[in-house]
């Protein structure tokens, strides 16, 4: 490719990739059989989640804190052989190496169940053993501003290669307060004296409106406690509750991306003073930050020859196609046990929509996931009492996305559009809109030009002690030939008798004496 005379160059702010890098480690540990679960004699199935809670960077590493969740059914070792199910969670600290990585920066990570095993416990079956095998993936990112070339210069030869990137408009962060008062629950002693507090965030759902990013989210806060009995027993409870918050992001707008980090800064529970250790206050600080991001098509750069030209590594996630799908979620079920039938739905709302798995294979991204729904209904009896229950809605679905590999970076978005629900006799019917968005991108590592130097006008060429022929450019002088052909003005006046400088003119074709050396 040959270029235009002007260098042209356009700005852009990207998350530029310091490091990245997977990790594995094998978590190990026993689950206890919660009291008054009947010992186990045979897992029959495990259901695995595992979860980041914290990322800290130090020097060129990451600390990764994070919890492995398991949903455990076995048959009980008893003559009935009856079908129970228990919840168990093991905690895991690991590290990943992330040369260049330094404290401050941007942090992203994603964890996966690659392998479990859970097993009674030899000598004992209120145990079980775990042994869960995680691959724990850590990118960090450096927000910088780089202007770069998108069109090649004049009298370079280049190549070129068109790049999409997310061109991050603004980020901004704030700091919220988020409470909640709740009742320790009933099979829990009432509460002496807190010993720990462990809190973590997690964000359900974002909206972009102008000028600011409406966020939803959830905070689970763990308590460790003294229990207020004689024997003073340590006991734990935890609660989960709901927030809504919003940052301003100038600039932004709804048909923009956005992506928020919630971090929990400090989080403290006490006991309400005017109600005896059985309802306790929640207070958690957390800080929300907001990037605001628009797909942008870019030409760069990547080989210049024939000028002198400043080249940078840009190491970002390029975008590889994006695809979104409308799916219609149809669900039909009675109300469950011990639940009254209903009479009239007074509302639904979601809860939580979350995505548990994503696979890609050819030009394609298939989504599993499912929808919590809650339903406020009058109860059909005499005194018509308000209940609400509660409903898990699966789905499953894909999207075309030409390009998309296997090993690439997927990052979607499940939004519920509509709802609605009716009732007739024992059966009630949910009808969802689910809009699915998927961006599928990759890390890419490019050298870009981001500056051309200016070639260094060459000195024209006169011999010593000859006379040159010299056509006068726009804007000359006799003054201006001498000094760019190092003579003396008299000598060119001398060697073109009938020109002064008042009619010299563009285009006159003049004698130039080169002055002898030494």
């Amino acid at each position: 490719m040959v270029g235009s005379a002007v260098p042209v160059t356009e700005k852009l702010r990207v998350n530029q990739v310091v490091s990245e890098n997977t990790h594995q480690v094998v978590v190990r540990g026993s689950a206890s059989v919660p009291d008054p679960k009947p010992p186990v004699e045979k897992i029959l199935s495990t259901d695995k989640t595992a979860k980041i809670k914290k990322i800290e960077l130090v020097p060129n590493k990451a600390i990764v804190e994070g919890t492995l969740t398991l949903q455990i059914v076995y048959v009980a070792f008893e003559p009935a052989q009856s079908v129970h199910s228990m919840h168990a969670q093991l905690p895991f600290t690991t590290f990943v190496d992330l040369p260049g990585a330094q404290p401050g920066m941007d942090t992203r990570g994603k964890v996966t169940v690659e392998d479990i095993s859970v097993s009674p416990h030899h000598g004992n079956p209120l145990k079980l053993d775990v042994a869960a095998v995680l691959s724990v993936f850590v990118k960090v990112t450096e927000m910088r501003d780089i202007d770069v070339v998108t069109q090649c210069p004049s009298g370079a030869t280049c190549e070129t290669e068109r790049l999409t990137v997310s061109n991050v408009v603004a980020s901004e962060t704030r700091q919220v307060i988020v409470s909640d008062d709740f009742d320790v629950p009933q099979d829990k002693p009432a509460v002496e004296k807190i010993l720990d507090v462990n809190a973590t965030a997690e964000i359900t759902g974002t909206r972009l409106i102008k000028d600011k990013v409406i966020v939803d989210g959830t905070v689970t806060v763990q308590v460790l406690y003294v229990a207020a009995l004689p024997e003073q027993p340590v006991h734990q409870l935890h609660r989960s509750f709901r927030f809504s918050d919003f940052v301003e992001v100038p600039g932004a707008t709804p048909d923009m991306d956005v992506r928020v980090d919630a971090v929990v800064e400090n989080a403290d529970v006490e006991p309400l003073q005017a109600v005896c250790c059985n309802r306790l206050r929640a207070d958690v600080v957390l800080k929300l930050t907001a990037f605001v991001s628009e797909p942008r098509e870019i030409t760069v750069l990547t080989r210049v020859s024939g000028i002198q030209v400043t080249m940078v590594k840009l190491r970002i996630d390029h975008v590889v196609g994006e695809g979104a799908v409308q799916v219609v979620l149809r669900d039909v079920f009675e109300t469950p046990d011990p639940k009254p039938a209903v009479e009239k739905i007074l509302s639904t709302s979601v809860e939580k929509t979350r995505v548990t798995e994503t696979k890609i294979i050819s030009d394609k991204v298939i989504i599993r996931g499912y929808v919590d729904v809650q339903v406020v209904y009058v109860a059909a009896g005499s005194d018509q009492p308000v209940h609400a229950m509660h409903r898990r809605v699966h789905f499953r679905t894909f999207v075309e996305i030409k390009g998309v590999q296997s090993g690439m970076d997927v990052e979607v978005r499940p939004v519920v559009e509509f709802m609605t629900a009716s009732a007739e006799g024992c059966e009630v019917t949910l009808e969802l809109v689910l809009k699915v968005t998927v961006k599928v991108s990759q890390s890419l590592q490019r050298e870009v030009a981001i500056s051309v130097t200016p070639a260094p006008t060459p000195t024209p060429i006169c011999p010593p002690g000859q006379t040159i022929s010299y056509t006068v450019q726009a804007g000359d002088t006799f003054w201006s030939i001498a000094q760019k052909y190092n003579t003396d003005v008299n000598a060119i006046i001398n060697a073109n008798p009938g020109k002064t400088p008042e009619n010299l003119l563009p285009g006159d074709v003049i004698s130039v004496p080169c002055v002898a050396k030494g």
